[in-house]
């Protein structure tokens, strides 16, 4: 992967910037070149618009045949064929088209393509998607132009820049980690949620490239291997061990306790009706007829022991009784199916009358709850119309902390710890990496 590096030296008159030469898994972090990703920014699209800040050229790269040249600003647009792409409605035999942009020294670092009016750094290639008929759009770049385009989607870099340079060295390392997620789909990492957000030129902010550049080449390790770097809004009070989120037990990896508490989704609250609940439930397609109870245990502050629960409290499993069947189901396919913050949450019921027949099981105060309640919420113990027919007053309270899987680092709680570092050092990011993954050192990879 680190090959292309070379092509930033190598400019001349117009830049290229070659898909072929996927990025591998990294076994060793250290390294003398920056490393190049291609990034899936676009895909299955049935065209595409693209420009740039000056004169470019669209060629098969295949072939190094320029097939179309335009003017700075110009607009293009590239549909698919029965045997490639259209270039503003004109056939093209290719598999690929890459954009070359000539070269203007005067303001080289200025220069951009664009996609859809979206502007970019580095390269930009076209291919069809895998098993589809649409475009996928790769952008080509060193990696910590890429990080420029991601900090501010994931962070706020107004927030202390300790802990915005925090952010960086993750989501740096977490690139890295992943650099083959995609590489079946023809590029190494994605755009979206399903890898770091990233949305190119138009999401720079200069607090974000001060993060990027201050801590450029910094990875998290562990026992030489770099980590998934995994991080989350908030946790709610405490981070989670990452077998209860996912099934893989990572030492660095480990509940500890957060600082998100100012956090605006340190806590929330949502309401179902039993109407609504049992219509969500039938749409997921588990039918158990009318929902009878909940069983989970009670939310009850950390290091939380119960079997159902991972030590932060997130809910691992949670069976549903209904009128003709049972059903257990993940905390994650709960939080999917409601639309939750988090899998950090409790229930109770709430009657829509005067009358309050079972009291919520969660306080506003972990500490103070019970932790030998086993039966959350029972609906034999509430008066309610025979099924189908549900009084819509009663509602099930959804209580719950923090936005996310709750692993690695808290970005709220780094914000906060980075507020009560000590002023002036401009170290205290590894302190907030420390402390977020546990026995992890942070090296300089190139």
């Amino acid at each position: 992967m680190y090959k292309h590096i070379k092509l930033w030296l190598l400019l001349a008159v117009f830049l290229i910037f070659p898909l072929a030469g996927h990025a591998q898994p990294v076994s060793s972090v250290l390294s003398t070149a920056e490393p190049i990703l291609h990034v899936g920014i676009l895909t299955n699209q049935s065209s595409v618009e693209l420009s740039a800040s000056s004169k470019f050229s669209i060629i098969n790269p295949d072939s190094a045949k320029v097939l179309a040249t335009f003017e700075a600003k110009d607009t293009v647009t590239i549909t698919t064929g029965k045997n490639g792409f259209s270039i503003n409605n004109k056939p093209i035999n290719a598999g690929k088209l890459e954009l070359v942009m000539q070269k203007q020294s005067y303001n080289f670092s200025e220069q951009y393509l664009a996609v859809n009016k979206r502007r970019y750094r580095g390269g930009l290639t076209l291919q069809r998607t895998a098993d589809k008929s649409g475009i996928t759009v790769v952008n080509t770049l060193p990696i910590e132009q890429y990080l420029y385009g991601v900090i501010k989607n994931e962070i706020s870099p107004e927030w202390p820049m300790e802990a915005v340079k925090a952010q960086a060295v993750a989501a740096r390392t977490y690139a890295l980690t992943n650099n083959t997620k995609h590489q079946a789909e023809g590029f190494d990492i994605c755009a979206t949620t399903d890898c770091q957000v990233y949305r190119g030129r138009d999401s720079e902010a200069p607090k974000a490239l001060e993060a990027v550049d201050a801590t450029r080449g910094l990875v998290l390790t562990y026992k030489g291997q770099l980590i998934n770097a995994y991080f989350h809004s908030s946790s709610g009070g405490y981070t989670e061990n990452s077998e209860n989120v996912w099934s893989a037990s990572q030492p660095y990896l480990r509940g500890v306790v957060d600082y998100d508490q100012n956090s605006p989704y340190y806590k929330w609250e949502k309401k179902l009706s039993l109407a609504e609940l049992n219509q969500v439930i039938k749409e997921n397609g588990y039918n158990i007829g009318s929902l009878q109870a909940i069983e989970v245990s009670p939310l009850t502050s950390p290091p939380v022991t119960s079997t159902d629960r991972g030590i932060s409290g997130r809910v691992k499993t949670v069976l549903l009784k209904g009128t003709t069947g049972n059903i257990q189901l993940s905390g994650t396919k709960v939080r999917t199916m409601l639309n939750l913050k988090s899998t950090l949450f409790d229930i109770a019921i709430e009657k829509g009358t005067t009358e309050f027949v079972m009291p919520p099981l969660l306080s506003a105060d972990r500490k103070k709850l019970s932790p030998d309640h086993s039966l959350l919420m029972n609906f034999d113990k509430i008066t309610i119309s025979p099924a189908p027919t549900i009084e819509p007053m009663d509602f099930v309270v959804i209580t719950g902390y923090g936005w996310g899987h709750g692993l690695g680092l808290s970005q709220w709680g780094a914000k906060a710890m980075a507020e009560m570092g000590h002023p002036g050092n401009t170290e205290y990011f590894k302190d907030i990496l420390r402390h977020y993954y546990k026995g992890v050192e942070i090296k300089k990879a190139y």
